[in-house]
């Protein structure tokens, strides 16, 4: 497989972080939620630039998912994160979210989300590792030939299509 030399996931994840930023903004313009929207909003806790509690950060030590309604205030939207308050255990708490640490983004209400393609460093070395140790494995029980994981695609030549369809 080629090596993708444009940056599709890049792209593709800027332009999702700009649906979320435009939504953000909206909601703060709007001092909040129009009728039944609420906003579900997946982060990874230990992506560089997050900002938690200690003690929420020992809840949710890879994950955490905030949901933004009724009740949260000073929402701020900036170019490479946001910033929110909302209420834990009865208690006010800022939480910073740097747009790289989301994973997912989701209104119940419209049945819209968004996963985000670009998975944080410590995925994409788990990842990396697992195949590793998979080939290692392999190799050990007699195998010869390294297996290559990648993502594959089945391509349709449009020319063999046009043959067919022009006899």
């Amino acid at each position: 497989m080629t090596e993708d030399l444009i940056g599709y996931d890049k792209i593709i994840n800027n332009s999702m972080i700009n649906v979320v930023m435009d939504v953000l903004k909206k909601i703060k313009k709007d001092n909040g939620l129009p009728g039944e929207h609420h906003i579900y909003l997946t982060f990874l806790t230990n992506e560089n630039g997050v900002v938690i509690s200690k003690s929420l950060k020992n809840k949710f030590r890879d994950k955490m998912t905030i949901v933004l309604q009724h009740q949260f205030r000073e929402l701020e939207i900036k170019s490479d994160h946001f910033s929110v308050i909302l209420h834990f255990d009865n208690k006010p708490e800022k939480i910073v979210i740097p747009y790289s640490a989301l994973t997912r983004f989701f209104d119940p209400a419209v049945n819209f989300g968004i996963d985000f393609m670009l998975k944080s460093r410590q995925e994409k070395h788990e990842i990396e590792l697992n195949h590793e140790l998979a080939n290692e494995n392999l190799m050990a029980a007699g195998k010869e030939k390294k297996v290559e994981y990648e993502k594959t695609a089945e391509i349709v030549s449009l020319k063999e299509f046009m043959k067919e369809t022009s006899k």
